[in-house]
């Protein structure tokens, strides 16, 4: 076990509560008063919308693109770096996903890539606020309303992030959110997909569940799955959403720590502009010492400290690269050389090993 992990759920004995009194309820599946509570407070969080609990993150996707009626064979762009959920999401749903790369600077998807592999078969376009980095929302959006697409958010990593003073997760024509323990909130696993449209969403809460009727039980308007979130998930979700604030606040508090004390000269940190603010999910460094990221991790691996490598990008495995195309430098660049450290729940003097554990092992290597 590892001394530092990368990352510490904030779970206390309000949740502890909260589960034991849905037990005692014994309303323990998909029916139960806190799906709709946290549902409520999600959109309260949000600002708007029209939020569905989920099972998962990759769920919320597959939902989203089906309830907007992508057919199978519909092109879908994606960002070459993220997570595999937002690619398996587009494949399980029958789509076809295209992927390009992302903004050096941004590190999130590139709108004039996007530009060039729109084509009569696109439908969508599949933005991830990676590590918390708002996308260029606002020029994304007027390409996709041009072209008649629709704009999916993975917002996996951003629950709290900003662009221009609004909150992430409303600009798109759904906005995916992931639940998984090392999110900013958690329910274990879990998530939740927010629509703009009423009548889409309407239609989601059909698929989510089996394509049931809700007038007449047992009868099957659409085809369906089980996309279904418990009330013992919603109930711990309800809870932690009560303190999410105060849980964005602790990480900034480590984020702004690392900022001053990790050596510019030797590592490229999380790119910041003045137009968004981050969701301080996980810190990520770049090595600017090429060759160097395997080495680095395993030596602070050794001092009992968790890291992970970045993303690896999706056109260097081979079961994406049929989708892929051309050379994707600035994701490539990030995928061999990124490492992501330990972002919650640290203790001062456990962020202060940290950057002594990154200052001896640069000058070791």
């Amino acid at each position: 076990m590892y001394k530092i992990p990368l990352a510490r759920p904030a779970i206390d004995n309000s949740e502890i509560k909260v589960v034991s009194k849905v037990m005692k309820s014994k309303w323990i599946s998909s029916r139960g008063a806190y799906i709709n509570k946290f549902e409520k407070k999600f959109k309260s969080f949000l600002g708007g919308g029209y939020p569905i609990s989920v099972s998962n993150g990759t769920h919320a996707i597959q939902l989203g693109i089906s309830a907007l009626g992508i057919n199978p064979g519909d092109e879908i762009i994606v960002t070459n770096l993220t997570f595999g959920a937002s690619i398996n999401a587009i494949i399980n749903c029958g789509a076809k996903p295209v992927i390009v790369d992302i903004e050096k600077e941004n590190w999130t998807i590139d709108l004039e890539k996007i530009k060039e592999a729109t084509n009569s078969k696109t439908r969508a376009i599949l933005i991830v606020h990676v590590y918390g980095i708002a996308c260029n929302i606002d020029e994304i959006k007027k390409f996709s309303k041009r072209k008649k697409l629709f704009l999916i958010e993975d917002c996996a990593e951003a629950l709290g992030a900003t662009y221009k003073n609004r909150k992430i997760g409303l600009d798109g024509d759904c906005s995916c959110h992931s639940f998984y323990a090392n999110k900013t909130i958690t329910t274990g696993e879990g998530g939740m997909v927010v629509f703009k449209n009423k009548n889409t969403y309407k239609k989601a809460l059909k698929i989510k569940n089996h394509g049931m009727s809700s007038k007449k039980k047992y009868f099957h308007d659409l085809v369906g799955s089980n996309y279904r979130l418990t009330n013992i998930q919603a109930s711990i979700g309800f809870e932690q959403l009560k303190k999410i604030n105060k849980l964005i606040k602790q990480r900034k508090k480590i984020f702004n720590f690392y900022d001053k004390l990790i050596d510019d000269k030797y590592f490229q940190k999380l790119p910041k502009n003045n137009w968004s603010t981050n969701s301080y999910w996980y810190y990520v460094i770049i090595i600017k010492k090429k060759n160097n990221r395997n080495k680095f991790i395993k030596y602070l691996n050794k001092r009992g400290i968790e890291v992970s490598p970045t993303f690896y990008p999706l056109n260097s495995m081979k079961t994406f690269k049929k989708y892929s195309s051309g050379k994707y430098l600035n994701s490539n660049y990030i995928g061999k050389n990124g490492i992501c450290l330990p972002s919650s729940g640290l203790k001062k003097k456990e962020q202060t090993y940290i950057v002594k554990a990154l200052n001896d092992a640069k000058n070791i290597f």
